[in-house]
């Protein structure tokens, strides 16, 4: 019986290392990571001589400091295992192809990402706020160095699309559109929590979806970018917000009269990149960096 619960990091996790297909992807995808974003932002803080630009925005400030929500942007990562696990777990043989395809593709975002970082690095001014064990672990494991483009970002909207082409592949017709959706709205849940506990700018969020159609068009499309944005903020029921979330949903948020004012600005500045039209696809966001000064 296919299984319609996500299952949790644990349960993912073993399920790789007893199968030699997902070990061998996960073990590639694990040192990609420690290697292009932990190990590499350490070296640039500390003997790398890169330009950092400054991306914040005086947008950024109609967003309130909201440490409540920093469980939901620590979810990043279980967020896309738990995908994996999904397809593993639930669907055999065929559903372990997916599973492995899709970890080689979150492999494929870092490294494609990387192409900025290795030349440009970026930083936002981050809340020296070290209250609770969650902003520790941020402060000393994030130098905070790769805002452009927002890995945070790529990753769940990548899972958001990524699982869906999978549930199409897999024939999953039941329960699709409530899994999609369910999805859907955890990717949009953690987008937010980035703006909210200050880890990255509006200016990112723009940036990101633009990088998201440059990885892979037909994946992820400019439609699918502007349901994110115009998502961004909406007045949501209990039944919009994934339950596991819930607990962290609190105030302060979004004053409604700033919001068609952040999704106007996000959603031009993305159209800003897009109409570039550029063949090398790192050109509009190397440009845009170097608007700002240099931290």
């Amino acid at each position: 019986m296919k299984e319609k619960h996500f299952p949790g990091v644990g349960r993912t996790i073993l399920t790789v290392l007893i199968h030699p297909g997902l070990l061998s992807r996960g073990i590639r995808c694990f040192f990609t990571i420690l290697y292009k974003f932990f190990l590499f932002q350490y070296c640039a803080a500390h003997f790398l001589r890169l330009p950092v630009s400054r991306v914040d925005n005086a947008l950024d400030d109609v967003i309130p400091f909201n440490p409540g929500f920093v469980r939901i942007y620590l979810d990043f990562t279980a967020f896309w295992i738990r995908i994996a696990g999904f397809l593993s777990i639930g669907y055999g043989k065929k559903g372990r192809r997916y599973a492995a395809d899709f970890i080689s593709s979150i492999t494929n975002l870092y490294s494609f990402t990387f192409q900025i970082y290795r030349k440009n690095l970026s930083t936002t001014a981050r809340p020296l706020y070290k209250k609770g064990f969650h902003f520790r672990l941020i402060h000393l494991v994030d130098p905070h160095l790769m805002c452009i483009p927002s890995l945070h970002v790529m990753l769940v909207a990548h899972s958001y699309a990524a699982f869906r082409y999978y549930l199409r592949c897999l024939g999953e017709t039941e329960t699709q559109r409530m899994l999609e959706e369910k999805v859907f709205n955890g990717a949009l849940a953690i987008t937010e929590a980035v703006l909210y506990v200050k880890q990255h700018s509006i200016n990112c969020i723009a940036a990101t979806f633009y990088t998201m159609n440059c990885f892979n068009s037909q994946l992820f499309t400019i439609a699918d970018a502007e349901k994110f944005m115009y998502s961004l903020f909406k007045d949501k029921t209990i039944n919009d917000i994934p339950k596991e979330y819930v607990p962290y949903y609190s105030e302060p948020f979004v004053c409604p009269d700033d919001i068609v004012l952040l999704r106007d600005f996000i959603l031009n500045l993305y159209r800003h990149f897009t109409e570039k039209n550029n063949d090398d696809w790192t050109v509009p966001i190397f440009e845009f960096l170097k608007t700002f000064p240099l931290k």
